[in-house]
């Protein structure tokens, strides 16, 4: 029975990081379309459908198969070693999702830096983020702190951004695990990041990397108002 309510409990918390991930990644839609998509031209236009098209498509491969591994564990229920392997799986795919685990994958490293008259702001790292969540980042740090649910970056001073109370300051070196096509996408895109940073007088520039390592989260997540 133990066992049987400790499966229960995880596959709600699996749920619950999943729709997490999948609002983030809706919601960034409307900051795309606030960052000048009625400007696009027809084929703009049309390479951003299809961007969005494919990223719906995989969201709904993604509950396809979520969906097939909770028929798994119903037909496991039965066998507790194989219940056990498919808790651990999931799991680890968890601690991936939230931060808790290194990685390492294809992905882009991000460098934004201020302009002549002009300094790299919270709002252009929060930009840069959502950006990246949408075209399916699966990790990302700045500065070498992972970013999470939870990443806050209250803007302090000209001088440097607080980062989960730490202090990051420009350059500032955004890395990407993920799709390269997906992350190269929102980047060169029309109202994209580029157009972004530049039309504010600040600079990007990244590079495509076969193997991007990324640290794990080192601080607690904490929950205060949710049950």
């Amino acid at each position: 029975m133990k066992g049987k309510l400790a499966m229960v409990i995880t596959i709600g918390v699996i749920c619950i990081l999943l729709t997490s991930v999948m609002f983030l990644q809706f919601k960034s839609v409307q900051v795309i379309e606030e960052s000048g998509v009625g400007a696009m031209r027809e084929s703009e236009l049309k390479t951003e459908y299809s961007l969005i098209k494919e990223k719906s498509d995989e969201i709904k491969k993604n509950l396809e198969e979520f969906e097939k591994s909770i028929v798994e564990y119903n037909s496991q229920s039965t066998d507790t070693q194989g219940t056990l392997e498919l808790l651990r799986n999931d799991i680890r795919k968890a601690n991936i999702d939230i931060g808790y685990t290194d990685v390492k994958g294809p992905g882009l490293m991000i460098t934004l830096w201020d302009g002549d008259y002009e300094y790299v702001d919270a709002t252009d790292l929060l930009f840069a983020i959502n950006e990246l969540k949408f075209a399916g980042a699966e990790a990302i740090s700045i500065n070498d702190i992972r970013v999470v649910n939870t990443t806050s970056l209250p803007e302090m001073s000209t001088d440097y951004i607080v980062m989960d109370r730490g202090r990051i300051v420009s350059p500032f070196t955004i890395k990407v695990i993920g799709d390269i096509k997906y992350l190269e996408s929102v980047i060169n895109i029309k109202g994209g990041l580029k157009d972004f940073i530049k039309n504010e007088g600040k600079n990007i520039s990244y590079t495509v990397e076969n193997e991007v390592y990324i640290n794990k989260y080192d601080g607690l997540l904490e929950i205060n108002y949710g049950k």
